[in-house]
């Protein structure tokens, strides 16, 4: 450079005065447009990083065995303040028997998950900052598995998180196809599922029905099928919180009781349908319905964390007049003493008898299933009780002095801790009346 300006120099020397200043002049006009330019490229890289970190496309990473890794990077969440107080209204309980459990960790990366049917395709994924395993979705039908001997009264749960890998620039409603959460009633035998997911079998059937829509809103609308004639339809209502939830895991919740059907998105009840269900209606899989999208590849769904349990029994009576109340609905982050916010009904509904028994005094014993160290399991499960104890004493206003605490670990289990279910149904905590 300080060659350049020397030259220029004796040019600039050498020349007439009314072409010295013409060249003097396009010579700062040059340099300044070229440190503009340099300027511009250094924001455009610094902008370029920051769009990289925000949104990714899934990244694959194979091992030539076709064990292939596909993450796909959500935003970080803020703080929302997401506590036991924006819960106050959730009145969703948990069954307490856990009929089917899901969370896809037996599936190997980049396959479609084993024991589910599609008419199109799918895979097991892992994603950056999220625990577990997922399945993602493409436009199709996805089926599980047959889940026998449901009740009339039982509830369904899982995680369901949604990407965009493309241009953000674009509104949610724009990017994401309609899709359908589905209870089905199918003919029972191993083929049942995949003859539906074809579309070759007659079936009792009720979807809940997400239509993402301009402006950061969505709608969802209920519909329910006996044999495949329309039984119920259900108004539009207005779900702005779940165009909120985008790019952030959120958590759905039904809750069976016969004709009845209530559904919750985080703490929001979305529904409560007195007759919802046509009558002997005997739901035995889930299903997931993608509808036709023109971005398929960039567009995420995904799913995990599933789990469809028998309904409660009454928390009064088997507290107070049997002494001992088990249950399954206070949940922790993985392998954490941190209680999630959806455990709140439960919460509530024990923090209430406390209060109505004023003299009753309750030991909290905390379970996990068998996975990892057995120390380890011991101190997580004391500190899961103790949580609950605070929760109870600082949140509900019980007396903590009526509480004691006391970690079991992987010990007594009331279930098979081999499979998905048993271990599920493992990690408790029980209620025992001193």
């Amino acid at each position: 450079m300080k060659n350049i300006l020397v030259l220029f120099s004796v040019v600039l020397f050498s020349a007439s005065d009314s072409l010295a200043q013409v060249v003097l002049d396009r010579f700062h006009d040059k340099v300044r447009g070229r440190a503009e330019q340099r300027a511009d490229q250094a924001m455009d890289r610094a902008i370029d990083k920051v769009e990289e970190a925000i949104t990714q496309k899934p990244e694959r990473k194979g091992t030539g065995k076709g064990d292939e890794t596909e993450t796909a990077q959500p935003v970080p969440a803020t703080d929302t303040g997401t506590t036991f107080k924006s819960y106050s209204s959730y009145d969703f309980v948990r069954g307490e028997h856990v009929r089917y459990a899901e969370d896809f960790s037996q599936d190997v990366i980049g396959e479609f998950p084993m024991h589910w049917a599609t008419n199109n395709r799918g895979e097991a994924v892992t994603i950056e900052g999220l625990p577990g395993k997922w399945m993602r979705m493409f436009i199709g039908e996805f089926v599980s598995p047959e889940i026998k001997k449901l009740p009339d009264n039982f509830t369904v749960e899982f995680d369901m998180l949604l990407t965009y890998m493309g241009n953000d620039e674009q509104d949610f409603g724009s990017i994401f196809p309609r899709f359908e959460w589905q209870l089905l009633q199918l003919a029972s035998g191993g083929e049942s599922a995949r003859l539906f997911a074809q579309g070759g079998n007659e079936v009792r059937k009720l979807s809940l029905i997400v239509q993402p829509a301009y402006e950061d809103r969505s709608s969802i609308y209920v519909q329910s099928y006996d044999k495949g004639a329309m039984y119920f339809e259900g108004g539009n209502k207005d779900l702005k919180k779940f165009s909120n939830n985008y790019r952030r895991p959120f958590h759905v919740a039904f809750w069976v009781q016969k004709q009845r059907l209530r559904c919750w998105i985080n703490e929001e009840k979305v529904y409560d349908i007195p007759q919802a269900i046509a009558p002997q209606t005997a739901f035995n899989h889930l299903g997931f319905l993608m509808s036709d999208n023109n971005q398929e590849e960039n567009v995420g769904v995904y799913v995990s964390n599933i789990r469809v349990s028998e309904g409660t029994a009454d928390m009064r009576s088997k507290l107070i007049t049997e002494g001992k109340l088990v249950t399954n609905g206070i949940l922790f982050d993985a392998n954490s003493d941190r209680i999630k916010p959806e455990s709140a009904a439960v919460l509530k509904q024990i923090a209430s008898v406390m209060q109505e028994n004023a003299q009753a005094r309750v030991r909290i014993d905390g379970y996990t299933d068998s996975d990892g160290e057995d120390a380890k399991n011991l101190d997580l499960s004391q500190r899961r009780a103790n949580a609950v104890k605070n929760a109870l004493a600082n949140v509900y206003k019980i007396d903590a002095s009526r509480m004691e605490t006391k970690g079991m670990g992987e010990a007594k289990p009331v279930a098979d801790n081999t499979t998905k279910e048993g271990k599920a149904q493992n990690r408790r905590v029980e209620f025992i009346k001193l």
